[in-house]
């Protein structure tokens, strides 16, 4: 490899791959260096599907973890005590330049690696995706305002002052760093996330609905990424059941897993005949799936701090999106979004409703498609992430 090559280790403390959004935003990153004098390790638990093209290294197999979802599970401890120990053996044997830690447990064990390896110097980015104390309690795992949500916070700060370089996928969680956790603003930088060149194309619409058994003369109302409560999901099959009692025109797809609540509500109201519920479905297969619909829904409320990678999907897919009217949907979608101003079932059945009856909807996806196409290529990404590396591994600083 030649000295010039950069060589970037990064920590994914997560079932890599497993088609969801933290997955998404990490594996893009990663495919945008392949033309850059870059090479990446990704080191990660066990379980998850291997990509092609991507050096994954992964820890040993732990018996009874099987768990691919979003959310708490009690074997993410002893997974991530074997991705620390994986994570020093991969520095010892291919010696990184630069630690690239996503989320912050992977942060946590870069910065321990680092400081065995200390005569080694290695530069320690964090990829901050959204606040850890908001996603947990937005998943349930701990009570709002209660004392292992402190804990939990305190952990959290502690983490950020062991960072040397934050990523933040969305100005959100770069805000909470900053005003929050008092991170100095010159030691963050927007990293935004990108759409594959794939999901730009034009799909056969009819054919893919024949295909799906899908209704003709229908509205497709689309929502794709985890079925679970912190991303707000009870949003949509609330809005879903009401609109359904007085509109016999519209057909949802809900396309993700777990899926077994969600089946659940609609086998309990009756509306087997208006929702299709596909599962988990490959990345690779998205862009079929985002072709079929009308209009799109992304629920997730901002208390996380994270991003919405789905949003700039929805938009190179052409759709008009309807969503909560916060920070981060105002400045990704702007004219194509449908705002829901209050964070009930009604306010948004009402923006879904805004969206489907609009003539000038499709005109305002494709305005989207345009804007996506753009300001978020894989190029770009690309041309970004090696810039910041190269800065922080020669000056230790990061300006782009």
């Amino acid at each position: 490899m030649p000295a010039s090559v950069l060589k970037i280790l990064h920590i994914a403390p997560t079932p890599f791959f497993a088609d969801r959004g933290c997955h998404i935003r990490i594996r893009n990153e990663i495919e945008s260096l392949a033309e850059r004098p870059v090479k990446v390790i990704l080191c990660t638990y066990h379980l998850g599907k291997d990509v092609s093209g991507i050096d994954i290294r992964r820890i040993p197999r732990i018996p009874g973890y099987k768990k691919l979802d979003a959310g708490y599970s009690p074997f993410k401890f002893p997974a991530d005590i074997f991705l620390f120990f994986l994570v020093l053996k991969t520095c010892l044997r291919e010696q990184p330049d630069l630690l690239h830690g996503h989320l912050h447990e992977g942060a946590l064990i870069g910065w321990a690696v680092k400081k065995i390896l200390f005569w080694r110097s290695m530069p320690l980015i964090m990829d901050m995706q959204g606040s850890l104390s908001g996603e947990l309690t937005s998943y349930g795992t701990v009570k709002s305002g209660g004392f292992v949500r402190r804990i939990v916070v305190r952990i959290e700060a502690m983490i950020c002052k062991m960072v040397d370089f934050f990523f933040c996928s969305s100005v959100e969680s770069q805000n909470t760093l900053v005003t929050r956790f008092r991170v100095s603003p010159e030691k963050t930088a927007l990293l935004q996330d990108v759409v594959p060149d794939i999901f730009f194309l034009e799909q056969n619409k009819k054919g893919l609905r024949r295909k799906m058994g899908i209704p003709a003369g229908k509205k497709v109302v689309l929502y794709t990424g985890s079925l679970l409560p912190g991303k707000g999901v009870h949003f949509i099959t609330r809005a879903m059941a009401g609109l359904l009692k007085v509109r016999d025109d519209l057909f949802f797809v809900l396309v993700g897993y777990p899926k077994d609540n969600v089946a659940a509500f609609i086998r309990k109201n009756g509306l087997e005949k208006y929702v299709l519920l596909p599962g988990q479905v490959a990345y690779g297969d998205l862009p079929r799936w985002l072709s079929i619909a009308d209009i799109a829904l992304e629920p997730k409320e901002s208390d996380s701090g994270e991003a919405s990678g789905k949003l700039l999907h929805y938009m190179a897919a052409g759709l008009p999106v309807v969503c909560f009217d916060t920070e981060n949907n105002r400045k990704f979608l702007g004219e194509p979004g449908y705002y829901a101003r209050e964070r009930t079932p009604l306010a948004f059945a009402r923006a879904i409703l805004a969206a489907i009856e609009d003539r000038n909807g499709i005109g305002r996806g494709v305005r989207g498609r345009e804007r996506m196409q753009e300001q978020y290529s894989m190029p770009a990404l690309g041309k970004r992430l090696a810039t910041a590396y190269e800065q922080m591994v020669r000056d230790g600083i990061v300006e782009i």
